[in-house]
C-alpha cells in the first residue's frame, strides 16, 4: 500500500507539473486525453511490476476521467471568453460608429444654427426698413399720433425677438449640453472597456488551481455579461439620443424655411411700401404750394365808412405760391382743394361794436362780432372752404365799423391749402 500511496503522489505530482504550463508544445490548458491516459498507462505498468490493487488502479481511472472532464470544462471556458471577446469588438466597432455619426450630427446643427442666426440678422434688417418706410409713408399720411402707436407696434416687435433670440440660445446650450453628455459617457464606456480588457488579460496571465481558475472564468463571464448589456444599454441609449437629434435637426431646417418664406413676404411688404412711399412723394412733389399770412397796414385806425369796404392786406409776411394779391386784397385758388383760412382784428375805440365778414366770391360765408366797453378789442375767427380754381376769398369791413393795425401786425389774414381734390 505505501509504493501504491507513493505511485498515486508521483502521478498527481506530474500531472500538477504538467498542468502549470511546459514551455515547448502544450501548456496547463492544454493537456489531452491522450497524454494523461499515457500517464495513466505508466503508471499501470509500473504497478504490474509492484502489485498495485485493482481498488487503486480503480481510483486512478476515476482521477483519469476527473482530469479529462476539467480539461474539457476548461477548453469550454476558454472558448466561451473568446466568443464575449469578439462580442466586445463588435460593440467597441458600434461606439465608434455612433460617435462618428454625433459629430456630424453635431457639424450639422452648428451649420442650421449659424444659418438660423444669419437669417435672423437678415430678418431683422429687412424689419428696420420695413418700418423706416412705413414711418416715412405715414408721416406722409398722418400725424405724429399714428406714428408714436407704430413705434410702440415697433418695439413690441423688437421685444418678440429679443424672446425668439434667447429661446434660440437657451437651444443652443441645451444641445451643448448633450454634446457634453454624450463625450462623457463615451469616455466612462472606454474607461470600462479598458477595464474590461484589463481584467482579461489578468485572468489569462493567472496561474492556479483548475478547479479555481474554472470558477474565476466563470465569475469574469458573468461579470462580462453584465457588462455587455449594460453596453447595449448605452449603444440604445445614444442612437435614441441621435434620433431626437435628427428630429431637432429636421424642426431647425423647417424653422429655417418658415424664416426664409416671412424675409420672402417682408421683402415683398417692403417694396410694396418703397412703392407706396415713392408715389406719396410724387404725389407731394405735383400738390401746389400756397400759404400766406398778411398784415393790414401800418396806418393805425381804418374806417368807419359809410358803405361795405373789401380790406386789402399790404404787409407781405408770407405769400407761397402768390395766390394773395397785396393789391386787390383777394385770394385765389390755384387749383381745386380744401383751403383752411383765419382772421384776427384789432379795434381800439370802447363802447363799440366789432365787426368783420368773410367772403366766398360773391357770398358771405361767416360773421365775427362782438361788443366790449373796453379799448384794444380783438376779433378772431377761422373755417375751411371747399373752392374750385379761380374762386377767392376775401374780407370785408362793413360799413360804420373800424379795424386797427400798426408796425406790430395786430390784425392779420392767413390761409393755406390743406389737399387738393
Amino acid at each position: 500500500m505505501r509504493r501504491a500511496a507513493a505511485f498515486l503522489a508521483l502521478l498527481l505530482c506530474l500531472y500538477w507539473t504538467r498542468a502549470q504550463g511546459e514551455s515547448g508544445g502544450a501548456t496547463g490548458n492544454d493537456i489531452t486525453q491522450t497524454e494523461i491516459q499515457s500517464e495513466i498507462l505508466g503508471v499501470k505498468s509500473t504497478s504490474d511490476q509492484t502489485n498495485i490493487s485493482p481498488d487503486i488502479w480503480a481510483e486512478l481511472k476515476e482521477l483519469r476521467d476527473m482530469a479529462i472532464e476539467h480539461s474539457v470544462e476548461l477548453r469550454n471556458s476558454k472558448s466561451k471568453m473568446e466568443k464575449l471577446e469578439q462580442e466586445n469588438t463588435a460593440i467597441q466597432a458600434r461606439l465608434t460608429a455612433s460617435e462618428y455619426k454625433n459629430a456630424v450630427l453635431e457639424a450639422r446643427m452648428n451649420a442650421s444654427e449659424n444659418e438660423v442666426v444669419k437669417l435672423k440678422i437678415e430678418s431683422a434688417d429687412m424689419m428696420a426698413r420695413l418700418k423706416i418706410s412705413e414711418h416715412v409713408m405715414e408721416e406722409l399720411k398722418r400725424e405724429n399720433t399714428v406714428l408714436e402707436a407704430r413705434m410702440n407696434a415697433s418695439e413690441n416687435e423688437v421685444e418678440e425677438l429679443k424672446r425668439q433670440n434667447a429661446d434660440m440660445m437657451a437651444r443652443l446650450k441645451i444641445n451643448e449640453h448633450g454634446m457634453e453628455e454624450l463625450k462623457r459617457e463615451n469616455t466612462v464606456l472606454e474607461a470600462r472597456m479598458n477595464a474590461s480588457e484589463n481584467e482579461v488579460v489578468k485572468l489569462k496571465i493567472e496561474s492556479a488551481d483548475m478547479m479555481a481558475r474554472l470558477k474565476i472564468s466563470e465569475h469574469v463571464m458573468e461579470e462580462l455579461k453584465r457588462e455587455n448589456t449594460d453596453l447595449l444599454h448605452r449603444v440604445t441609449s445614444v442612437e435614441d439620443k441621435n434620433k431626437v437629434l435628427e428630429a431637432r435637426m429636421n424642426t431647425s431646417e423647417n424653422e429655417v424655411e418658415e424664416l426664409k418664406i416671412e424675409s420672402a413676404d417682408m421683402m415683398a411688404r417692403l417694396k410694396i411700401s418703397e412703392n407706396e412711399v415713392e408715389e406719396l412723394k410724387r404725389q407731394n412733389a405735383d400738390q401746389p404750394k400756397v400759404a400766406f399770412s398778411i398784415g393790414l397796414t401800418d396806418s393805425g385806425l381804418i374806417g368807419p365808412f359809410n358803405t361795405d369796404i373789401t380790406l386789402k392786406f399790404s404787409k407781405v409776411i408770407t405769400n407761397i405760391g402768390q395766390a394773395y394779391s397785396p393789391s386787390t386784397g383777394l385770394f385765389t385758388a390755384p387749383v381745386r382743394g380744401a383751403y383752411y383760412f383765419s382772421f384776427t382784428t384789432l379795434d381800439r375805440r370802447s363802447s363799440a361794436y366789432r365787426n368783420i365778414y368773410i367772403y366766398h366770391n360773391d357770398k358771405r360765408m361767416l360773421l365775427s362780432y362782438n361788443y366790449s366797453a373796453n379799448a384794444n378789442e380783438s376779433v378772431s375767427n377761422s373755417l375751411v372752404l371747399q373752392l374750385e380754381k379761380g374762386d377767392v376769398v376775401y374780407l370785408v369791413l362793413p360799413a360804420g365799423y373800424s379795424v386797427y393795425d400798426d408796425s406790430g401786425d395786430i390784425t392779420t389774414f392767413n390761409g393755406f391749402l390743406l389737399f387738393p381734390l
